[in-house]
């Protein structure tokens, strides 16, 4: 069944100051994903916190045996980029970073991200990471459908691969954008999922 994407935000005022979530709620992934898992993100940057949350789709094999290949799927759905936030015309997002583990028990073969239409990614690894990049920059007001992330590896012995976003705090987190505005420029934001922070996939691996 498919299910609608929701983004569910909450902001702190600051006063003369521009929140980060105002940025990071309105930047947050709408649209539709079929058997959505929610995600709930806390998101800082330099002027205050706030939360979000939103939906992914996971899609992996139910069960391997050991030695075999792992496919693993994460995809997000449709976005729009919100035309202003507080009064102030976005001029677009750029360098938008979404971090997921190599999972447990299993070693990583490759990655690789696709769709995106005219605003694609790239994935690499780095360190245990694999790390999708959206360079951008996608202009306020756009709608678009971030790439997907299709992550390869092989299950080393009996056991479970599952698959999860990185990030544990503000200094360590699992998704990071920039938002450009008039005058302020880019205003960086971190982000991490927070507990319980949903497995995306499991595959059994007998």
């Amino acid at each position: 069944m498919e299910k609608n994407m929701r983004s569910n935000t909450s902001t702190l005022l600051r006063a003369g100051a521009i929140t980060p979530m105002a940025l990071a709620a309105a930047l947050c992934f709408a649209g539709t994903a079929h058997a959505a898992v929610s995600v709930n993100w806390s998101c800082q940057a330099s002027v205050g916190t706030s939360s979000q949350t939103t939906s992914v789709t996971g899609t992996a094999p139910s069960s391997v045996t050991a030695g075999s290949p792992v496919a693993i799927t994460i995809a997000p759905g449709s976005s729009t980029v919100p035309s202003s936030v507080l009064g102030f015309t976005i001029n677009n997002i750029n360098n938008m970073k979404m971090i997921i583990p190599v999972p447990a028990n299993s070693t990583y073969v490759s990655s690789s991200a696709t769709g995106g239409g005219s605003y694609p990614g790239s994935t690499a690894l780095v360190g245990s990471n694999v790390v999708l990049t959206i360079p951008g920059p996608i202009p306020g007001g756009t709608t678009y459908t971030p790439p997907s992330v299709t992550i390869n590896v092989t299950a080393t012995a009996a056991g479970t691969v599952t698959s999860a976003y990185a990030g544990t705090s503000y200094t360590n987190p699992g998704m990071t954008f920039n938002t450009n505005l008039p005058v302020f420029g880019n205003i960086a934001t971190s982000c991490y999922p927070t507990s319980p922070n949903p497995t995306l996939t499991t595959t059994t691996v007998t």
